[in-house]
């Protein structure tokens, strides 16, 4: 009996040990999805943009309207290990005219991130796997103390962004384009605003078509150089704003 019930345990054990060992297989992440990059794939937007200038008794508004197309045009493979591609950018002013273009700049992906790098700063766009309320933030690679030029002012605009998923895998009406229950992602990439300054960016992603919309409002008030917030209390943005930019963008056409 004794020799019985000793089997029976060294059996257990063993089983529990093979259980506890078995490796799983590895889950597909298809939120991926939500930041193609494929060679030869390309968006083009419809882009609106206000510019801020400070100036004597209230402001100056810079504001223009053009297309925007982002190709992805080629790719190399990094010191990392990862693939980095290269997104060609460019504009024009209707959809008469030519495309002229303007800048390059990179993205890539891998199992946990997806980067962009625009103008030389790399923005962490995404975390994976994604998921409703998912957070991370999206100037992790940025120094806080980073300053930018915009129009002829000098801004600080990166400090404690906080990016987080608010809708994910819903239909949505984005441009003329209708898309199903399950294609649209909602993500906010920093909503600040505390009457002296306002970091608003927020994005919609389809899944494998990319970055569909955007909107930024990248803004100090008149006030804050001013040391005075009285003649800004209550008045709205577009009002006190003495520098920073109002932009959006949204996809036209895409392939």
């Amino acid at each position: 009996m004794y020799t019985r019930v000793l089997l029976f345990v060294i059996f257990i054990i063993f089983f529990t040990s093979c259980v506890k060992d078995k490796v799983e297989a590895p889950v597909d992440d298809h939120s991926v999805e939500y930041f193609p990059l494929q060679l030869g794939k390309y968006i083009v937007y419809a882009v609106d943009s206000v510019v801020f200038d400070d100036a004597s008794g209230g402001n100056i508004k810079d504001t223009v309207s053009f297309q925007m197309k982002e190709e992805v045009s080629g790719f190399q493979i990094a010191l990392s290990g990862d693939t980095l591609f290269y997104l060609h950018r460019s504009r024009r002013n209707t959809a008469e005219e030519n495309w002229t273009v303007t800048d390059v700049w990179t993205a890539s992906r891998s199992s946990t991130e997806a980067t962009r790098t625009e103008e030389n700063l790399k923005f962490r766009k995404m975390t994976f796997p994604l998921r409703f309320r998912k957070k991370w933030s999206a100037t992790s690679y940025i120094p806080t103390s980073t300053t930018i030029v915009v129009g002829t002012e000098m801004m600080q605009p990166y400090q404690d962004w906080d990016s987080e998923v608010v809708d994910f895998d819903v239909a949505d009406e984005i441009g003329s384009f209708s898309f199903s229950d399950g294609e649209v992602m909602h993500v906010s990439q920093s909503d600040i605003d505390d009457g002296s300054i306002k970091r608003y960016v927020y994005e919609k992603y389809v899944r494998n078509i990319g970055l569909v919309a955007r909107t930024d409002s990248i803004l100090d008030s008149r006030c804050f150089a001013l040391g005075d917030f009285t003649e800004c209390i209550g008045k709205p943005w577009l009002v006190q704003a003495g520098k920073g930019y109002i932009l959006s963008q949204v996809m036209i056409d895409h392939n």
